[in-house]
């Protein structure tokens, strides 16, 4: 059987930041180069594919838009509205450990400092963990149950706050449009499709938030965006 790369590949399809009616922060990746985005740690672009870590362990790696993107409008407390897709891949290794997942996210400074590797995703460290200074959003994509975070098991999508304890979690799948309801009109769960986010499988995922709304949602890379997100929270 040839063996999978311990890596989290990373290739970010579209992006885009509304800043007001009038304006906005828009950018679209079909491929990259060192231009497109900051690196640090083991982050690395090679043949236009963004890689996060590679085979070895506890490694962190991290990619950024290189120019700051705002997120409220001046002398204002209001979160502005926006909306990115992209598409992933975890491919374990065979025979190690794979990889805990990553996180799409929204940090205050560049850089991996106050990040730890493993359970903390190179999102938060040991001592920095739920401190409302953060200041950081993040979507996870965790493939690892840690019950100091209360996940709810080894393959689930969070959203994070702050913390890596999610605000809103589920297993990791889609909605399929047709699924089934329950007699007070929420889905059924026996319709509900999983996907096993560390399969070396490649999923495309849109994340949006208007109206003090997150909605996350996933699905196998080919297929039309399900109209049921996997996540809502406000």
């Amino acid at each position: 059987m040839k063996k999978l790369r311990n890596q989290l590949l990373l290739c970010i399809l579209a992006a885009f930041l509304t800043i007001n009616l009038t304006s906005a922060v828009d950018f679209l990746f079909n491929g990259f180069d060192s231009s497109d985005v900051s690196l640090y740690g083991n982050a690395t672009i090679e043949s236009r594919m963004l890689t996060l870590t590679k085979d070895s362990g506890f490694a962190i790696g991290r990619a950024l838009y290189p120019s700051r993107i705002p997120t409220k409008q001046p002398n204002s407390s209001l979160i502005l509205p926006f909306s990115t897709s992209f598409i992933f891949a975890m491919a374990p290794y065979e025979g190690r450990l794979p990889g805990h997942g990553l996180v799409f996210l929204f940090a205050p400074r560049e850089g991996i400092q106050g990040t730890n590797s493993a359970q903390h995703l190179g999102l938060l460290n040991f001592t920095n963990n739920g401190n409302s200074s953060n200041h950081v959003f993040g979507v996870e994509f965790d493939c690892f149950r840690n019950q100091e975070f209360n996940d709810i098991n080894d393959n689930h999508v969070g959203i994070d706050v702050n913390s890596l304890i999610s605000v809103s979690s589920y297993e990791a799948g889609y909605w399929p449009d047709d699924h089934r309801k329950k007699e007070d009109g929420s889905p059924d769960e026996n319709s509900f499709k999983s996907l096993l986010l560390n399969n070396g499988r490649t999923y495309q995922v849109w994340i949006d938030y208007a109206d003090s709304v997150v909605n996350v949602t996933m699905a196998p890379v080919g297929m039309k965006r399900p109209n049921q997100p996997l996540l809502s929270f406000s």
